[in-house]
């Protein structure tokens, strides 16, 4: 198959060319690459991806589209931006693999979605830590009913971002183009998680905060947190913030009625069910060096997400991570948001209208 790359930040090149040249290319051909701004093969930065000589690169986006055999678009620029290039996309028919939040407001994941749908495209939305192989072994635990009913969860990301982290970049920590920060950046993996595991609709945010602790400079907060109820009365709580210096870690809980797990950094450090400790069934995983401010992350998840997806689409199977089921941690944040700024709780579903002013 076909691809094409829109957007060619450190998570276009670094993660999403990346992955696909170094892990699918027995399945897909990279064909093209847009970028605003000038693409250098060799990259600016020392450990930066090398593109390769046969790759096309535009700055037009119009004739990138129209770029030969082109069948998917990996869509990688800020969030904020999403919702135009996936509707350009969807109108010229092509599928569309977008980076999280698949947008910033309901509405602009709505349009999105409405748009693919009607032109027959897929839409599917890279929340790679579900392709962990922790995550999806826990999931099929999780579904086999190894800890009965789900009751309650808890996500902790303590992380930290440099000062420069915000200051040096054009789109980090503002609300139109990232939609919010520690939560809506960083913290989406862990609460998309969490929604997944607990497979059981959020019907309320309970409590709101989204505060700016540390880097009081940006719009968005560096510290957040929310009481979830779920439909069966259960609860969740949701903490996120990059003002933990130097970064601690990304702690996830889920409990059920037989059991319960413990997931730190991507890998579960404790599984008990029927009184008993099953944590060795999980097995060992490989971890990948990181500094507190600017983690890096290895492109194995991406490689399982991205071979799952053209997987799917080869052979008409359901999409994983599709744009409905994208839509809802996106919205869970947008709740706490709102939780915050009301001081009250908030029911969901949400109105697609609200954009947060924090």
């Amino acid at each position: 198959m076909k691809a094409g790359i829109v957007g060619f930040g450190m998570a276009g090149r670094n993660m999403h060319y990346c992955a696909l040249v170094e892990g699918l290319g027995d399945m897909v051909e990279i064909v093209a690459v847009y970028n605003r701004s000038e693409i250098p093969r060799k990259g600016k930065l020392e450990d930066d991806f090398q593109v390769d000589g046969n790759v096309a690169l535009y700055s037009d986006f119009e004739a990138f589209l129209r770029h030969p055999e082109l069948e998917v678009v990996h869509i990688t620029t800020p969030s904020g931006l999403h919702r135009d290039f996936i509707i350009k996309a969807a109108k010229a028919k092509k599928h569309i693999i977008c980076d999280k939040p698949l947008e910033v407001t309901l509405q602009g994941i709505d349009e999105s979605i409405d748009t693919c749908e009607k032109n027959g495209v897929v839409l599917s939305v890279c929340f790679q830590q579900r392709f962990n192989r922790h995550s999806l072994c826990l999931k099929d635990f999780i579904q086999q009913g190894f800890l009965g009913d789900i009751l309650s969860g808890s996500v902790e990301c303590k992380l930290f971002r440099q000062p420069e982290y915000y200051t040096k970049s054009s789109w980090h920590g503002r609300l139109d183009l990232d939609g919010g920060a520690a939560l809506m950046n960083q913290g989406i993996h862990y609460i998309d998680l969490l929604q997944w595991f607990a497979a059981v609709p959020v019907v309320e945010i309970t409590k709101g905060i989204a505060e700016r602790l540390v880097h009081t400079y940006i719009e968005a907060e560096d510290f957040g947190y929310g009481e979830l109820k779920l439909e069966n009365g259960g609860e969740l709580t949701v903490l996120g913030g990059t003002c933990f210096r130097p970064g601690i870690d990304q702690r996830l809980e889920i409990k059920g009625t037989k059991g319960w797990i413990t997931m730190v950094n991507a890998e579960v450090t404790r599984a008990v069910w029927d009184g008993e400790d099953h944590t060795s069934l999980f097995g060992e995983v490989s971890h990948v060096a990181a500094s507190s401010s600017s983690p890096t992350v290895g492109p194995e998840n991406h490689m399982r997400y991205f071979r799952a997806f053209y997987e799917a689409l080869r052979d008409g199977k359901e999409i994983p991570v599709s744009g409905r089921e994208a839509r809802k941690s996106t919205e869970i944040i947008l709740g706490i948001y709102k939780a915050h700024e009301t001081g009250k709780s908030v029911k969901l579903p949400l109105d697609s209208s609200y954009t947060p002013s924090l």
